[in-house]
């Protein structure tokens, strides 16, 4: 995305760009929604006081900033260079990671992920890879996921608001995958649809509390409000794709409180798609190399 990243020892700091606005606001908030269900880890983070910049702590060391854990990425075990992050699919990053967790630990490490990227889905993040899906580990019995890291509403700029999910699921790239998500969370992951079910309105709760908190941030704080406005709305985009017709009344989306805030329709998506991260030099997937 262009934005400007430094690591320390501990931390990993992020900033915005001119296309991606007060990015440390967005991704803050972003992760909020599964962070805030304390269902599976997500990497802790701080916003600078003018919303640009997201201070991330690093999970693989201690508080002196000795490693503790080994990092591996799926792009690193399909063996893909880091500019191809997005030339895979999510059943291959699946296969290449679930090989290494022990027996012991598969069923709730495919929850964890399962809850990676659903929460993709209801906060419209495009920029979910093979380099932000990772295993870390003290030993070959000690492997799983990482905490989760590098969820943004990247709808939420027009530049981006156009982009599809970033990998593929069962041959499809669309944030209307229809029964393709919940058939792949159920049968390669191994989640029964009622869980499946729970899990969708549980994201779609957290992202209607936390979304007010947002809407009310972008109240108090002007440079905000047109980032906090796009990112609601797709919000609401997200978690209408998901959820059974069947929902309950009390959480059907952020309607009223967007229209309480007086926050007008959603920008219009760039005509360009642009694949953030992804190399001018890489052929099409449709053309044989």
């Amino acid at each position: 995305m262009g934005k400007p990243t430094l690591r320390t020892s501990r931390h990993i700091v992020k900033g915005s760009d001119k296309s991606t606005p007060y990015l440390g606001f967005n991704e803050f908030y972003s992760m909020r929604v599964l962070q805030q269900l304390n269902v599976v880890p997500v990497a802790q983070t701080q916003m600078s006081d003018d919303g640009r910049l997201l201070i991330v702590e690093r999970f693989d060391v201690d508080a002196n900033g000795i490693p503790t854990h080994g990092l591996e990425d799926a792009c690193s075990l399909l063996g893909l260079p880091p500019h191809e992050k997005y030339a895979t699919t999510t059943e291959k990053v699946l296969n290449a990671t679930r090989a290494y967790l022990p027996p012991a630990h598969v069923r709730t490490q495919l929850e964890h992920l399962a809850w990676h990227l659903l929460t993709n889905y209801v906060v419209r993040n495009a920029d979910c890879h093979a380099k932000n899906i990772s295993l870390y580990y003290t030993s070959q019995s000690d492997v799983g996921y990482t905490p989760v890291y590098d969820i943004v509403t990247t709808q939420a700029y027009p530049r981006y608001a156009a982009n599809p999910p970033g990998l593929p699921i069962d041959g499809r790239q669309t944030w209307a995958a229809g029964k393709a998500l919940e058939r792949f969370v159920n049968t390669r992951l191994g989640i029964a649809p009622r869980r499946y079910a729970e899990m969708v309105e549980q994201l779609c709760e957290s992202a209607v509390e936390v979304g007010r908190t947002v809407i009310a941030a972008g109240k108090n704080e002007p440079r905000w409000r047109n980032t906090a406005k796009q990112m609601v709305h797709s919000w609401n985009d997200g978690m209408a794709s998901l959820r059974s017709p069947k929902q309950a009344a009390h959480v059907k989306g952020l309607d009223q409180a967007i229209a309480d805030a007086g926050f007008s329709a959603s920008k219009a998506a760039q005509p360009q798609r642009e694949v953030i991260g992804r190399s001018e030099l890489l052929a099409s997937r449709g053309r044989k190399r």
